[in-house]
């Protein structure tokens, strides 16, 4: 059965369906020659798209609370050292602010007392404006200490079904950007048996590539901008199979040589991207602030409605392709079996490229998507690098659908989790709902026994 979609496939299909071919040493040159472009390219690009400090923008922000609840519709502004207005904000539905500014110096941040809810003040020793320092332009946390003698009084608590459902709404948006960032790793771990740790460095370079085209054509749509990175991220992939792993792997070198590589390939794409793009954490400029936006019980940001379209689209996109098209077939049955799919007329390297290239332009889409909920930084592929493996081994090592099935129920877990529990034990209930799942189905929840002797 082929791993991608448990579908058996007749050698004749297969022989009628692609010609036979080889791919011979010229796409190693190639592939060497396209890695030399990209590294030079990606630099020009990185160099161009970030600026030095003082002309780069940054941003005060944080976000209200009273007690666990969050605080929506209160007026907070920002002035300089002279008084000037450098700008203001309204807390969102999640009590979230964010106030640009672009030079270093001294700021005061204000929360006007009358936008709070009634009988809500400061707590005791703190006042409704905050004195900043500010000595690099970056991303910058302003704290707000509120009190109220009744909070069930003063703030309006929403039904206990609805903060579920918003909650189970993010779950389903980590979810799909897990399960877009996972399905890509499964791709390639299934027609060439390569655990390759090196995919969640793909997903940061996806998500600076797209930072750098924004801030060199701010002007673009946030789509086309998304557009050109999957572009960048899909060469990415064809330059590591074709100048790396292709030639690595044509030379016999086993899977678990190839993970040590990747492990090491893992290293030199983070500290590249932390060599220049730096450590200051950025954000894009598209969507920087927005309030939420309803639509029957649900109440999010439309950048969020946005990001799980486009996502859901992609994935339903991905098992088209494998289950109708030419190159979708090819996948599945090299999984299945590359001596069987070769010897019946598919060329299994241009299948393997392929399958670098989807994978990795879903990887860099993932990213871009990652740093629009939270910020871009150069450590943000390491942070989730587990959770796309708990995704991929989840849902079944090797299976596309099962990526996405895991993704969706890690990222499901994980944001479900805190309502009852404190944010940073996310990922640990996570982690123990994936040991749950393989105690009683070790093969994972879409894959199949394996059966040995």
């Amino acid at each position: 059965m082929g791993q991608f979609g448990h579908v058996s496939l007749s050698t004749c299909t297969i022989s009628a369906m692609y010609g036979r071919g080889r791919a011979g040493s010229s796409a190693v040159r190639v592939g060497a020659l396209a890695l030399l472009t990209l590294i030079v390219a990606s630099l020009f690009v990185l160099f161009a798209a970030v600026p030095n400090a003082e002309a780069q923008e940054g941003s005060l922000k944080g976000t209200l609370r009273l007690g666990r609840e969050t605080v929506e519709g209160a007026e907070i502004s920002a002035t300089d050292a002279d008084g000037n207005d450098i700008g203001t904000a309204t807390t969102d539905v999640d009590g979230k602010w964010e106030i640009p500014f672009s030079e270093i110096g001294t700021y005061t941040v204000t929360l006007d007392a009358a936008s709070l809810p009634e009988g809500v003040g400061f707590a005791e020793g703190f006042s409704e404006s905050v004195e900043i320092e500010i000595d690099e332009v970056r991303a910058k946390a302003v704290a707000f200490k509120l009190d109220s003698a009744d909070v069930s009084t003063t703030l309006e608590i929403d039904p206990l079904w609805q903060r579920l459902l918003s909650r189970a709404v993010d779950g389903v948006k980590v979810g799909l950007l897990m399960a877009l960032a996972a399905v890509g790793l499964s791709l390639i771990y299934g027609v060439t048996g390569l655990v390759n740790f090196a995919h969640s460095e793909m997903v940061t370079f996806g998500a600076v590539m797209a930072f750098a085209i924004e801030s060199l054509w701010g002007g673009l749509p946030f789509w086309i901008v998304i557009l050109f990175t999957a572009v960048v991220g899909g060469v990415l992939g064809f330059v590591l199979e074709g100048g790396l792993f292709g030639p690595l792997r044509r030379r016999k070198m086993n899977n678990i040589s190839l993970m040590i590589v990747s492990i090491g390939l893992a290293f030199v794409l983070r500290y590249s991207i932390l060599l220049f793009f730096g450590s200051a954490p950025q954000s894009y400029e598209h969507y920087r602030i927005q309030s939420a936006t309803d639509i029957g019980p649900f109440s999010l940001p439309g950048k969020d409605y946005w990001i799980m379209g486009v996502s859901f689209i992609l994935l339903v996109a991905v098992g088209l392709l494998l289950q109708r098209t030419k190159m979708g077939t090819a996948m599945r049955a090299v999984a299945d079996n590359p001596p069987l799919s070769q010897s019946s007329g598919i060329d299994v390297d241009r299948t393997i490229i392929a399958v670098w290239i989807a994978g990795s332009a879903l990887a860099a889409v993932g990213g871009s998507f990652l740093g629009l909920t939270q910020i871009v930084e150069w450590q943000m592929g390491e942070k989730v690098l587990l959770l796309i493996f708990a995704a991929v081994t989840l849902g079944g090592l090797g299976t596309a659908y099962g990526a996405m099935v895991g993704g969706l129920a890690i990222g499901f877990a994980s944001e479900m989790s805190t309502f009852w529990l404190d944010n940073d034990l996310k990922f640990l209930i996570a982690l123990i709902v994936l040991i749950l799942i393989l105690l009683f189905r070790p093969q994972g929840i879409l894959g199949v026994r394996e059966r040995f002797g």
